[in-house]
């Protein structure tokens, strides 16, 4: 581990893979928006009007600014186990897990996991690449926020289909899984009560009980 609070960080795969897919729709609009502009601009077409300039400029910078957060986006989506909780973060979203809450870790296989009969097509093309792989499940007593609002923010292939969890792909997932149960482990033994020997007195107590 780089320190002795805080483990690596491990870029979520399947976050990175969601967001890949609209680099080719956002760069191709980018360009069909900005070109239409500069056309408008320099008055070599008759369509669109001119007065419809701003707006393809708008969104045509918009366009811009979504393939290149495209770009950064999986730079910034990883997953790292601290001292006390497991961050899970997004460019947009930063979740903490509290330690209280994990239950345990487990390797996935997610083709057991995400049947390709019982899913979507959708996320079926999303999965292809990754079936075969192993991925870590983080088995939870409670999810940190509802379902409904962790899907604004994370994909639904995020949560675990077997119960209450989370399923991290990653590319070492007994790295993330050795980290994680260690400093769990260690977090543990912090939480438990130091037991108090013979001829304590009571200052020392009281120091205790802060």
């Amino acid at each position: 581990m780089p320190s002795r609070t805080s483990g690596d960080r491990f870029p979520l795969l399947l976050y990175s893979h969601v967001v890949g897919r609209s680099r080719a729709p956002a760069l191709l609009l980018t360009v069909l928006l900005l070109g239409l502009w500069t056309l408008v601009r320099m008055q070599l077409v008759a369509w669109p009007p001119r007065p419809s300039g701003p707006w393809l400029l708008a969104g045509g910078l918009a366009s811009l600014l979504f393939l290149v957060l495209a770009w950064i986006a999986p730079r910034l989506a990883y997953v790292q186990p601290r001292r006390d909780h497991l961050l899970v973060r997004t460019p947009i979203y930063r979740m903490k897990i509290s330690y209280r809450r994990v239950v345990n870790t487990r390797p996935v296989d997610l083709a057991r996991m995400f049947p390709p009969s019982s899913i979507r097509g959708s996320d079926r093309w999303l999965l292809r690449s990754f079936y075969g792989r192993t991925a870590l499940g983080v088995d939870l007593r409670g999810l940190p926020l509802s379902k409904f609002t962790l899907r604004l923010f994370f994909h639904r292939l995020f949560l675990a289909a077997d119960g209450t969890g989370l399923v991290l792909v990653v590319r070492d997932w007994m790295a993330l899984s050795n980290q994680l149960s260690s400093l769990v482990d260690t977090w543990r033994s912090s939480q438990q009560v130091r037991p108090r020997g013979p001829g304590i007195g009571a200052a020392a107590i009281l120091d205790d009980e802060r």
